[in-house]
């Protein structure tokens, strides 16, 4: 296993720095404490000294309802100095963390995401065959909340021999008493990579031909139940016996839909049938919902013109062309959505330069 030295010089870097504001500040810049920070001349020296001494500030959990998932979530929301630790912190694990990802992976990391996980899931049910007649679906209970400190930490310490550098990753992990803290920009990956070892288990110790990772989110295709139900035990076992955590017990294994006969698999928002893909329900109903809300408003917020659009790029990627012609098409315009996108993208980019004109003046 591949070990890094040498990490703090460049997570402490002018460069680094420098990305991890511009990075961290992304659709923030015209909120005033952010504003204010970015125009003044001394905040990436604050932010070093920061960084050098990090610690964690205090914080009160906020309860918030996730629409998607339809449930509560509890999460921490950091400070805008804290993000661009965050920020500073990925810049250096990302090489590190992607080296070794696996190839379906396809959560929460740049380049991939649903959209490419549901081209794959297309390819293998057209060339499958038997390999695809059965599926296994499972995930991991309370996944953020769960993954324990010490084998995560001494997983990471086991690869990253920089011990300043991995003081930050340890404080970073620690505002939370157990788990990996809801709303950091290093859970998400961190997180990822957490379950890198089990998605490398199951492609060569179990032999899974088709299979396939979004978060804690895991599909199998195989040719039989015996088979996918013998991978499921033993993908168990390994939770528990080597990361500490524990699977879900809403696991399925079923038959794969045939015309309509058997059951269809719904996973990362879509429903993906022998012949078509649709929208998950909830998802489409979200998005009728939404143009009616934009019909009939006076003034369209740019929030709601850009989750329209989002919603439009789910769309464009499944077999729901009719649900698009009688519920949305008729509702919303998006050629003026996008033209309003725009307007509003050319003027921030403009008071934007203007403010880093002022940071350049006052430098």
């Amino acid at each position: 296993m591949k070990s890094y030295s040498h990490l703090w010089e460049d997570f402490i870097s002018d460069d680094n720095i420098e990305l991890a504001i511009r990075n961290a500040s992304k659709g923030k810049r015209d909120r005033p404490s952010v504003k204010r920070k970015l125009e003044d001349p001394r905040f990436k020296e604050r932010m070093k000294q920061y960084a050098m001494h990090f610690k964690n500030k205090k914080h009160k959990p906020r309860e918030i309802y996730d629409g998607i998932q339809r449930k509560k979530r509890t999460i921490i929301v950091p400070s805008f100095e804290e993000q661009v630790i965050h920020h500073m912190t990925v810049n250096i694990l990302k090489p590190i963390f992607m080296h070794g990802m696996y190839e379906h992976s396809y959560g929460s990391i740049p380049g991939r995401g649903a959209h490419k996980g549901k081209q794959i899931i297309q390819k293998w049910i057209r060339k499958g065959g038997k390999d695809c007649k059965y599926c296994l679906k499972m995930d991991i209970s309370k996944y953020f909340n769960t993954i324990p400190h010490d084998i995560y930490l001494s997983k990471l310490s086991s690869i990253i021999r920089d011990k300043r550098f991995m003081s930050v990753i340890e404080e970073i992990t620690g505002v939370a008493k157990a788990g990996l803290p809801l709303g950091f920009y290093t859970s998400q990956w961190g997180a990822n990579w957490y379950l890198q070892e089990l998605d490398h288990y199951i492609k060569e110790q179990l032999r899974a031909v088709y299979y396939i990772r979004y978060m804690d989110d895991m599909v199998i295709f195989g040719p039989n139940k015996r088979k996918l139900h013998r991978m499921r035990e033993e993908i168990d076992a390994y939770l528990n016996n080597n990361l500490g955590l524990k699977m879900k017990g809403n696991w399925q294994v079923f038959r794969f839909d045939f015309n309509n006969k058997y059951r269809f698999l719904d996973f990362m928002g879509f429903r993906f049938y022998r012949n078509r893909v649709t929208l998950r329900r909830n998802i489409m109903l979200k998005a009728t919902r939404k143009a009616h809300k934009i019909y009939k408003s006076e003034k369209i917020t740019i929030y709601s013109a850009r989750q329209m659009l989002s919603y439009l790029g789910w769309i464009k990627h499944t077999d729901t062309y009719n649900m698009y012609r009688e519920h949305i098409y008729p509702f919303v315009s998006f050629q003026k959505l996008k033209r309003k996108i725009q307007k509003y993208d050319k003027n921030r980019r403009k008071n934007n330069g203007m403010v880093q004109s002022r940071i350049c003046l006052n430098a």
